[in-house]
């Protein structure tokens, strides 16, 4: 296995996936534990009515797809990853039919993922490329459509994986299988239950096709190609800010005065867009940097059908771990970039905490803690604790 593997993969492929897979289980079970709770957050926040916009719908079906995803993966990294009793015991039918049911499950929330991320990218180029037409295109009735095709289509794209996998019974003994040996103590022989490839050749190259280009690459191209647009809006955006700002340097007469503060508004309003759309363009490159690598693996796996059990198969739990922490850090992209998150987030926390009543003025909301006395203030900017 080794010779083949360095035939088709990089050298130290084996040993790497060795060593890795006793950690895999621990830190892929710590990333969906965090991610659950924050995505759980993302969910709560985002659903809040004063959040309410196409964005957010978006940002919160993206959030229920990798909630979804990390809860399923905490009873397969426990399972699979984490020796708890053993080996024959993790083997029986009723688990395998569990991990290909996985295979499935995962792969397809992953797909509506992307495929939310993509359709989010598009709202976004819209607003800012589009603005007079953004109320239009991207109203609420059209991004619920978006949202529901994406939870619709992607499992009917991913149904091939179905076909892809058998559960495949196999007789083992301590003395004809080492995978089970250190972990059998049986005087009688046991039937466990492996999931194994297809052995129809053209089968599993065209679900490889599949997987590569419709799974991964197309709508990975869809985010390059949308992201470059982006932050070419973006940068033009910025020159005409900087051209605003030397004008009204100048000292213009009134009714240049005017006219300015019109455009400075203008201004203003494009800059708290511009924050927006820097956030996701983060979140778009951290979809990139998992899809890209996964995508050009099944492309090679299609073309070399010996490329799958030798090298993909090596970086299998590395990949499983970078998808996962990917859509798990989105809470602190928003919490960084986003002031509206932060505030509402404050809000969300305020309104958690028991004995405590919501007090208005102004642009700021108070929280008084009827206990303790403490007042929770916040503001746009930022959360301010202090005692009476």
């Amino acid at each position: 296995m080794s010779n083949a593997t360095d035939a088709y993969c990089v050298p130290g492929a084996t040993n790497f996936n060795k060593a890795y897979s006793r950690l895999h289980g621990y830190i892929a079970l710590v990333i969906c534990i965090v991610g659950s709770a924050t995505n759980s957050i993302n969910i709560a926040v985002l659903s809040r009515r004063e959040m309410t916009s196409p964005t957010n719908s978006i940002l919160t079906g993206l959030a229920v797809a990798d909630l979804l995803v990390m809860l399923e993966y905490i009873p397969y990294a426990l399972h699979m990853n984490i020796k708890i009793g053993p080996q024959v015991n993790k083997n029986t039918y009723a688990w395998a039919v569990f991990v290909y049911f996985h295979s499935i499950f995962s792969q397809t929330f992953h797909t509506i993922s992307i495929w939310l991320a993509v359709t989010l990218a598009v709202w976004r180029y819209i607003a800012i490329a589009y603005p007079q037409r953004n109320s239009t295109w991207c109203n609420k009735k059209n991004t619920t459509l978006a949202i529901v095709s994406a939870y619709v289509i992607c499992p009917f794209l991913c149904l091939p994986i179905y076909f892809a996998m058998n559960i495949v019974p196999s007789e083992v003994t301590a003395q004809n299988n080492s995978e089970f040996a250190e972990d059998l103590s049986l005087p009688d022989n046991r039937t466990v239950y492996v999931l194994e490839m297809s052995r129809n050749v053209q089968l599993v190259t065209a679900i490889m096709w599949i997987y590569s280009v419709i799974l991964k690459l197309v709508p990975s191209l869809a985010l390059s190609v949308l992201s470059t647009c982006l932050i070419s809006k973006l940068t033009t955006t910025e020159r005409k800010r900087q051209k605003l700002l030397k004008r009204s340097t100048i000292g213009p007469n009134e009714p240049e005065k005017q006219c300015l503060a019109t455009e400075e508004a203008c201004a203003r309003r494009s800059s708290r867009t511009d924050r927006t759309t820097r956030m996701l363009l983060a979140v778009l490159g951290l979809f990139l940097s998992t899809e890209v690598p996964q995508g050009l693996l099944g492309l090679a796996s299609a073309l070399a059908p010996d490329f799958f059990k030798s090298c993909y198969s090596m970086f299998g739990d590395l990949m499983d771990v970078l998808a996962l922490f990917t859509s798990s850090v989105n809470f602190v992209l928003y919490c960084s970039m986003s002031r509206q998150f932060r505030t509402n987030y404050a809000g969300h926390r305020a309104t958690l905490a028991p004995n405590t009543r919501p007090h208005q003025g102004g642009r700021r909301e108070y929280y008084i803690n009827n206990d303790t006395g403490t007042i929770a203030l916040y503001n746009f900017d930022s959360i301010v604790h202090k005692h009476k």
